[in-house]
């Protein structure tokens, strides 16, 4: 048997073994084989795999699978697993995690009841090999996760239940192996089962109290270095998958987990997070799908009638027992039968994961030959059918979203504008706004700059040009729609709400400013004209930290709030930076206040990590230092005076937690008065 598919002969020149050219021809192959597929409505996954056959050593040899390739593939893996655990919504996964428990152990236990008689008494195997058969069907590698998150579905229930499962699956395998090689080399079992707890233990232990704490410290000092925040991302997503490998796991497992640690801290609007996109969905990843393709050798798997039939029996086992499982399990959890088959799509396909036990099976002697050459149909006929059915399921899922997202009464008007005065906390209060701000609502975000018209006007308009032009850099590097805009008035106030109405913002936000100027302590603030004055929501923020490491957040919620037309509008917007930041969210109502907020998120369908707090007297009302933990962020809701909630106690109450919150920074969020004001 040929393994690795090295041939002799060949023609001259072939196979390619200059690195340079090697790598052209891949990124050739990445380019242009789902762009031809796409238009016969072919997944562009299996365009890539099948390419990887033809150039493969099985195929007409054009590029050998040396340890450059699978060291690419090796990476495009480990992406593809971190990507998975960024995509993750961990207020969804928390409300899914038994979900997800439940289906990792029946797409484990199905395809394993399942192949043992069938490999024991149909292929005659002993126990020990049906035993690591039945154990390899149970794997599976979510190779067509590219596609659910091109079509913007990583955050459907189904999709969290499928990844969760993986993880857990997964987790059952490799320890189900350790114990069966333990077994076959003279080891204990038993003991390779309490060295592999205690490793994993170990393992997350690890992650929890030295890589995330790290982390935090590190994005905190490498918030303006975009190129270190990536190289240390990279650096942690390898480690951990070392350290997997070192507790006894397959490095994907260390991977996701990588993923899921730092899911908070790289928000989907970052120029991180796009770069991370860029880099695993363009290279690396389409480089693993190559790399699959090139394992496959069908002159092998062809060779005999016997390695046919063992192949498709393989194959059929499979298949059947992950469908079953995404069966049952979505008529336990009720799920549609587009999200059913979204189930079984994302788990069906074999690749990294299933080689990786076989050929320690191989290795040791449990497995032969024929079992390999089966096992290498099984992984092109699965990741084909887990490609067409993650497509097909996927196009019906996003399409009767977007229809349902047509059907909405009216559009919802949301223009927000951020006026930029400080140059130190510019990019923290562009943050904001995209974070505040829901996607596909078409307006882009507006960032002002207001020049005093006086003597000294042009070097204003140079630096308010610079500061415009580095925010404009990051909207783009973030992939975020962000317009420019620079006005000229002696009164920052008058300039910023005339930029408001000019461009019918329903949103403004504004820094917390500094010390008092002489103009100020005559004729008032401009901050406090523009929320006298304006008919917007005014955010006034206090960006003490970057906003990716917000750990909790807490909304103080005045009495009769909820008379003002404004309210629910802003709490929804509360709501999407809480999505955004993965944070979860405690409300405080305060004594006097009928609102439910538990009440208006079970209206508005809004799932999440809330916690409610309502107070009927004064007595009651928590000690805020006690209450704002390190990095959690206060937002304080303020009626305006003569608004129809204003409450002289409630203001005190508002300056007492501005005065607690000492460094830890704020939001005091103004809602707009109709009819008052521009």
């Amino acid at each position: 048997m040929n393994i690795t598919g090295e041939h002799s002969h060949g023609l001259a020149g072939i196979p390619v073994t200059d690195p340079v050219l090697v790598f052209a021809i891949i990124l050739l192959i990445i380019l242009v084989s789902p762009v031809i597929l796409r238009k016969i409505r072919v997944p562009g996954i299996i365009g890539l795999i099948v390419s990887g056959i033809i150039i493969g050593p099985a195929g007409f040899n054009i590029i050998e699978k040396n340890q450059a390739i699978d060291l690419f593939a090796t990476i495009g893996l480990l992406f593809l697993m971190f990507i998975a655990g960024l995509d993750l919504d961990q207020q969804q996964f928390r409300r899914t995690r038994h979900k997800s428990l439940l289906f990792g152990f029946l797409t484990y236990s199905i395809p394993f009841a399942t192949g043992l008689p069938v490999c024991y008494y149909l292929l005659d195997y002993n126990l020990i090999t049906s035993l690591m058969i039945s154990n390899m069907f149970a794997t599976h590698t979510m190779v067509s996760y590219p596609v659910v998150s091109r079509l913007g579905l990583t955050r459907n229930e189904a999709v969290a239940v499928a990844t969760g499962g993986t993880i857990i699956t997964d987790t059952l395998v490799l320890f189900v192996l350790a114990v069966i090689s333990g077994t076959v080399t003279g080891g204990s079992g038993y003991g390779q089962y309490v060295r592999l707890i205690l490793s994993f233990i170990a393992f997350l232990l690890f992650l929890v109290y030295v890589v995330l704490p790290v982390s935090r410290w590190a994005f905190r000092r490498l918030e303006d270095d975009n190129n270190s925040q990536f190289v240390y991302t990279a650096f942690v997503v390898f480690v951990c998958a070392a350290l997997a490998m070192a507790a006894g796991l397959e490095p994907i497992i260390g991977a996701f987990a990588a993923g899921f640690l730092l899911n908070r801290l790289i928000p989907a609007d970052s120029i991180l997070r796009n770069r991370i996109d860029f880099t695993g969905n363009a290279l690396f990843i389409p480089f693993f799908l190559v790399s699959v393709g090139m394992i496959v050798d069908l002159r092998i798997v062809f060779s005999s009638p016997m390695t046919i039939i063992i192949a498709l029996v393989l194959t059929a086992v499979a298949l059947t027992g992950k469908f079953l499982a995404a069966e049952i399990t979505s008529r336990i959890l009720s799920f549609t039968g587009d999200q059913r088959r979204l189930l079984f799509g994302l788990t069906s396909s074999h690749a990294a994961a299933i080689l990786a036990v076989i050929m320690v099976g191989f290795r040791i002697g449990i497995v032969d030959e024929t079992i390999i050459n089966g096992t290498i149909l099984l992984i092109l006929i699965t990741c084909l059918v887990s490609s067409v059915v993650t497509e097909s399921a996927g196009r019906k899922i996003a399409l009767g979203k977007a229809e349902l997202n047509g059907k909405s009464d009216v559009p919802e008007q949301e223009t927000v504008l951020v006026s930029l005065s400080n140059p130190d906390n510019v990019e923290r209060l562009v943050s904001l706004a995209f974070a505040l701000k829901k996607k596909g609502t078409g307006n882009p975000v507006y960032a002002l700059s207001v020049v005093d018209d006086g003597e000294s006007s042009d070097e204003k308009l140079i630096s308010a040009k610079a500061a415009l032009e580095r925010v404009a850099a990051i909207a783009t590097a973030a992939g975020r729609n962000l317009e420019p805009v620079i006005t000229y008035d002696n009164n920052p106030s008058a300039g910023i709400k005339r930029a408001a109405r000019e461009r019918e913002a329903t949103d403004i936000i504004i820094g917390v400013p500094g010390r008092p100027t002489l103009a100020d302590l005559l004729f008032g603030r401009a901050v406090e004209q523009l929320i006298t004055n304006s008919r917007q929501n005014v955010y006034l923020f206090n960006p003490a930290i970057p906003n990716n490491l917000f750990r909790k957040i807490h909304v103080f919620i005045p009495p009769n709030i909820e008379k003002e037309d404004n309210f629910r509008p802003i709490l929804d917007k509360l709501i999407t930076l809480a999505g955004k930041t993965a944070a979860p969210v405690e409300f405080h109502c305060f004594p006097g206040s009928s609102f439910s907020p538990s009440k208006h998120l079970r209206k508005r369908n809004h799932q999440g990590n809330y916690k409610s707090n309502h107070y009927t007297d004064e007595k009651d009302l928590p000690d805020i230092s006690q209450l704002l933990g390190r990095d959690d962020l206060p937002v304080i809701i303020t009626p305006r005076r003569g608004s129809l909630s204003y409450s002289a106690a409630y203001d005190g109450w508002r300056k007492r937690i501005i005065k607690n919150a000492g460094g830890k920074g704020y939001i005091i969020v103004y809602p707009g008065m109709a009819g008052t004001g521009n």
